[in-house]
């Protein structure tokens, strides 16, 4: 069958597939990347697949996160998207995506790569397939393609009825639970699951009954990864270079040392806390104003996000993002996302604490500090963070070196004020945005 006759959009090269990997906003990265690289190869997307994680096992697929149809509206007259691949397409590869070829493009793969490779490809076939794609796109790319970026991260990309749903009611609940502080509140993404507990490969006081739970947990997860001879595992290493995920309690002394007081309402952004039973007690006798999904929702509205990562952090994610203030403790791809939307939604006066782990280490593990120094000391980082948090790397036509979800402007900025923007819920953003006094 030749080229020209499964092509349904005149002047169009061809249909680009890709199978977006990994959590969250590691997918999310990967549905706005595809929309640019279809812009950018003047393709029709197809609405990406979800591959199935090995870790999370959320079976979830694009339409049980995002309403398609808001996805597809909202990017006419820039890419034209498609739900599924014609008939005639599919009979030539026998009904089975799997049988068109992948290609495998390296990670952050230059727009030069895409121009003079791929496309001739894509010309000559008619259809793509690019899986994995998570990171297939260099960050640095014409003004007009960064643009597709940003409209599909803020514009077209809003949460399905059910999540979007629920996770307005949350903040609302949220926001009257937060009465003593106007209303306002503290969200913390806490990464002490299980999962990044063994990825991590650090050492949490559980002695051999500890080792033998994560070594069984990396093995099932990863697969004789961390088994490799050339892989050296030093808990006591990963620690002082900060790259243990913070325990409840280091975190809740952390925020007590910068000043938040047992008056303040917080948000707990997390997944399954590793033994909660023992490690949330004194999270919670230092903050006894704590809420997470869990108890801001009820049973019967949780349980149809039973069993699905993905959806349970897309709450986690809405309620973070209305926030007064955000403490990010291990990194990654959620926080990364959320301090860009917070930028993006809030003009660049969204709060955000980054502690310096290194150094709150050393902090934690000097028994002879007085809770005085370790205020200071937490006063001092917080003021650091501060400094840092309004710092805006500056960006140089065609030479972006930052990532545009973690700092969107100002190649975004022309749609701060669009009326479609998907991240404004009802009620909530004009209460975040009041003049009461910064919460400390």
């Amino acid at each position: 069958m030749h080229r020209s006759s499964i092509i349904e959009s005149p002047g169009s090269s061809g249909y680009l597939i890709v199978d977006a990997n990994g959590g969250l906003n590691q997918q999310r990265s990967a549905i706005c990347n595809a929309v640019a690289v279809a812009g950018l190869l003047n393709a029709i997307l197809v609405i990406p697949k979800f591959e199935l994680n090995s870790v999370w096992r959320d079976p979830s697929q694009f339409g049980d996160m995002y309403d398609v149809d808001h996805f597809i509206d909202n990017l006419k007259g820039y890419v034209n998207v498609v739900r599924e691949l014609p008939e005639a397409v599919m009979e030539r590869y026998d009904h089975n995506i799997s049988n068109i070829p992948n290609l495998c493009v390296q990670a952050w793969a230059p727009v030069n790569y895409y121009l003079g490779v791929v496309h001739p490809i894509l010309r000559d076939q008619g259809v793509i397939r690019i899986a994995p794609f998570a990171n297939r796109l260099t960050m640095n790319v014409p003004p007009h393609i960064q643009l597709l970026r940003c409209i599909a991260n803020y514009k077209a990309l809003k949460f399905s009825l059910p999540i979007s749903t629920l996770a307005e009611k949350l903040v609302s609940r949220m926001i009257e639970r937060s009465s003593r502080t106007g209303g306002k509140y503290v969200s913390v993404h806490l990464r002490f699951e299980q999962d990044m507990v063994a990825f991590s490969c650090c050492v949490y006081g559980g002695g051999e009954a500890e080792k033998l739970e994560m070594d069984s947990f990396r093995e099932k997860g990863w697969k004789g990864k961390f088994k490799r001879k050339d892989r050296v595992i030093l808990p006591a290493t990963n620690r002082v270079e900060g790259k243990c995920p913070l325990t409840p309690v280091e975190v809740g002394l952390m925020l007590r040392g910068m000043g938040f007081d047992n008056n303040t309402s917080i948000y707990l952004a997390s997944g399954n806390i590793y033994q909660a039973e023992k490690h949330l007690v004194p999270l919670l006798k230092m903050f006894p104003l704590l809420y997470t999904k869990e108890s801001l929702a009820t049973p019967d509205e949780l349980a149809p996000f039973e069993g699905y990562s993905s959806r349970l952090a897309a709450l986690d994610y809405t309620v973070s993002l209305f926030s007064e203030v955000f403490v990010t403790t291990q990194g990654g791809n959620f926080p990364h996302f959320l301090m860009g939307h917070r930028r993006f939604l809030f003009g660049g006066h969204a709060k955000t604490i980054i502690p310096d782990k290194r150094k709150l280490v050393v902090l934690l593990q000097d028994m002879g500090i007085s809770w005085k120094a370790f205020k200071d000391e937490m006063e001092v980082m917080l003021a650091e963070s501060d400094r840092k948090g309004m710092m805006v790397p500056r960006v140089k036509k065609f030479n972006r070196k930052t990532s545009i979800y973690t700092y969107p402007l100002p190649e975004c900025a022309c749609l701060q004020h669009s009326n479609n923007s998907t991240l404004k819920l009802t009620n909530t953003a004009d209460v975040l945005k009041s003049s009461i006094e910064p919460m400390r």
